[in-house]
């Protein structure tokens, strides 16, 4: 592998609580993978990130699907709060910023971000609120799920908030302008 390049890939897709085949199943996974493979420039370039310099090998993470019951469990459990919610994130890292990270060895092999738990009742009725695709509002989801994983925290302050909303929209944008939306793919 080359400096300046890394491979991402998801470790799991998990399908808790849901009634998708498997076909609907390879469909996400597709969907997952794509959006990383757009996302690895700004994982190298971004200012705030400079992840070039660390020669990572595989970038790794697990996306969980769920239903609300499950969500709702969930959310009860690790944050207090007894409802469900669109997306939950589990980091391995404290954060993966510039100035903030931990020193690492010069050679990943791999660097595994954590969990994203999303909840496909809660997106179901997001998307219909925001008038977008069910699969777009997932992938906005997921992006804004890694963007918790990397370090981004939107409820520590407004500026906070901004940057990451901005880093969102603008990712799911190129995502969206580099790989199209397939409309129908994803139930």
């Amino acid at each position: 592998m080359t400096m300046g390049t890394i491979k991402t890939e998801l470790i799991e897709l998990d399908l808790i609580h849901s009634d998708l085949a498997e076909s609907d199943k390879q469909s996400y996974q597709v969907m997952f993978q794509s959006a990383l493979e757009v996302l690895e420039p700004f994982l190298l370039t971004y200012e705030g990130l400079k992840w070039s310099a660390l020669s990572i090998g595989v970038v790794s993470l697990t996306v969980t699907l769920c239903d609300d019951e499950k969500m709702t469990e969930l959310n009860r459990d690790y944050r207090g709060k007894d409802q469900t919610t669109d997306v939950l994130s589990f980091p391995v890292h404290d954060s993966l910023r510039l100035g903030q990270r931990e020193e690492s060895p010069v050679e990943l092999r791999e660097l595994n971000l954590g969990d994203i738990i999303i909840s496909k009742e809660v997106a179901i009725k997001q998307a219909e609120e925001f008038k977008i695709s069910y699969h777009q509002e997932v992938l906005q989801l997921f992006i804004h799920g890694i963007l918790h994983l990397i370090g981004f925290d939107h409820e520590i302050s407004q500026e906070e908030e901004n940057l990451m909303f901005r880093l969102e929209d603008q990712i799911v944008g190129n995502i969206l302008q580099k790989v199209g939306e397939v409309n129908g793919s994803i139930p």
